[in-house]
């Protein structure tokens, strides 16, 4: 079983290591992209179409793949002012709060992944083409969504095992406490 941990543990730290490394390269090449359009447009009074669709097309990729690596990093996900407030002093609470906004985000994301799959199916039987760029597939952003949300429910799944451990502690040490 520790095998299996280790080769688990290792396989994490290569999809984290990997969102990022894709999510930082993203940001730069739709920056550079944008940039690139701007000087054309402003600076060389020459704007070139597919620099736009290229930026487009790479914003809405790495920002979908982003969304894996803010769940993974547990950003943007909860609101963080009303746990404060409704379990403010009370480990147990804040376990449980935890633990069950979890299963409840999994619930969720069971109910979209079936939905999500059925638009990757569609498009890799029916390939759409884009409109400047005629020869484009743009039927990747619908494959890229199913492949986002399973990223996402594999680091739900992951999360929820760690909150469940520290509801479990927080319990005994709950226990403990009032046995003392």
């Amino acid at each position: 079983m520790v095998q299996h941990e280790g080769l688990w543990n290792q396989i994490q730290g290569v999809i984290k290591t990997a969102e990022t490394v894709i999510c930082g390269v993203g940001l730069l090449l739709t920056t550079l992209l944008i940039f690139a359009q701007v000087l054309n447009r402003y600076l060389f009074h020459f704007e070139i179409m597919i620099f736009n669709d290229l930026a487009l097309y790479t914003f809405v990729f790495f920002m979908l793949l982003a969304v894996a690596y803010t769940t993974w990093n547990e950003g943007h996900v909860a609101v963080d002012m009303f746990r404060e407030w409704l379990v403010k002093g009370r480990p147990v609470a804040a376990a449980v709060y935890r633990v069950s906004l979890r299963f409840l985000s999994i619930f969720i994301l069971c109910l979209l992944l079936p939905v999500a799959y059925k638009f990757m199916q569609r498009a890799i039987e029916y390939p759409e083409y884009g409109t400047l760029v005629q020869w484009f597939n743009t039927s990747w952003l619908q494959i890229l969504v199913f492949w986002s949300l399973l990223l996402v429910l594999l680091h739900l799944l992951v999360i929820v095992r760690q909150d469940i451990g520290q509801l479990i502690q927080a319990i005994r040490t709950e226990s403990r406490k009032e046995e003392r």
